[in-house]
């Protein structure tokens, strides 16, 4: 490995510290060479972050960090260790298969186009995993028009579709659903945090929460960051089918 991996560090309150927590993180950190442990920040990527708790109450926030459940690595004490390095050395693998999507990518893998296209590229894409993928709000965009004259707003049926979008590159980058349209079925726990205004840019996350092959759909996380400030947290339920064109009215030529 040519540079360490960053891992996000975050800890719970340390009101149970049954073991010195900093200790372990250093150790672990010794165990993986190619790696750094850091403190983590809201709104920054990180191949995984390892939540280091008191006790196994799990207690630590990690509402803010732009990551899928199955990128957090728990340390409650000495007995986990050597499972959290086998795993941050499994994640690190999986980081490894990482690509990036220009504009013209994105257009080849999303039958989207504007006005109701979201997303401009992808710095980090793994497919059927996780994305990165960013959006800029342009202030000529038409509904601005009407949402709202002289207070113009990203509404948030906006943002749940512009992560919803970035988490259509999860699959349609995979030859099962190539080809295939992507459709919202679904949107639960969504929370949004602060106002999304023109000229912002919409930095896009979204991970593999469940996925059923055999029904051709998914359950993603998405979520949208402004400047690093979490704007957007939501579920999504996607399908991909085959939908096609409408048959030509009777005596179309």
């Amino acid at each position: 490995m040519d540079s360490k991996a960053n891992i996000g560090v975050r800890y719970c309150g340390g009101c149970n510290p049954r073991y010195d927590r900093v200790a372990l993180v250093r150790r672990l950190e010794s165990l993986l060479p190619g790696m750094a442990l850091i403190p983590a920040r809201s709104g920054d990527h990180y191949p995984a972050v390892v939540v280091v708790s008191g006790c196994s109450s799990r207690c630590a926030n990690v509402s803010d960090l732009a990551l899928p459940p199955g990128k957090l690595v728990y340390l409650s004490g000495w007995e986990d260790l050597l499972p959290a390095k086998e795993q941050l050395e499994a994640l690190i693998q999986e980081a490894g298969q990482e690509r990036s999507l220009d504009h013209a990518e994105i257009l080849a893998i999303l039958p989207h186009r504007a006005p109701m296209l979201f997303v401009d590229s992808a710095s980090r894409l793994v497919p059927g995993g996780s994305v990165t993928a960013s959006f800029l709000v342009r202030p000529g965009l038409a509904l601005f028009q009407g949402h709202f004259p002289g207070c113009p707003t990203v509404p948030g049926t906006l943002l749940a579709e512009a992560a919803a979008q970035a988490a259509d590159l999860l699959f349609l980058t995979l030859e099962r659903y190539a080809g295939k349209i992507p459709l919202l079925m679904g949107l639960r726990k969504a929370r949004f945090h602060r106002r999304v205004l023109p000229g912002d840019t919409l930095e896009l996350h979204a991970s593999l929460l469940e996925e059923r092959p055999e029904l051709g759909t998914a359950l993603c996380r998405g979520q949208v960051f402004v400047q690093g400030e979490l704007a957007a947290d939501m579920e999504l339920r996607l399908a991909f089918r085959d939908i096609s064109k409408p048959a030509p009215p009777a005596g179309a030529g």
